[in-house]
């Protein structure tokens, strides 16, 4: 991964289409990461980070949109 780590984090997610018909061709645009950790002293704590590409951060608006289509859109099960 090259960059800050949301340029890290884009080209990553980017390289995952590898091997994908459907986004052979496509262009991320943005993106969501929801990561769960666990401290040593148990407590566990919900992060989550957004970006697009250059590693701009995107409005909040259009992170909340991604995760509202991720939790209540039709998921294709082709993808």
């Amino acid at each position: 991964m090259s960059g800050s780590p949301p340029e890290g984090l884009h080209d990553a997610i980017e390289a995952s289409q590898d091997g994908n018909e459907r986004l052979e061709r496509s262009v991320l645009v943005g993106w969501v990461v929801v990561a769960e950790w666990a401290g040593v002293d148990g407590t566990r704590t919900l992060t989550r980070m957004s970006g697009t590409p250059g590693g701009a951060i995107p409005p909040e608006w259009q992170t909340r949109g991604y995760l509202h289509e991720a939790l209540f859109g039709r998921w294709n099960s082709e993808s």
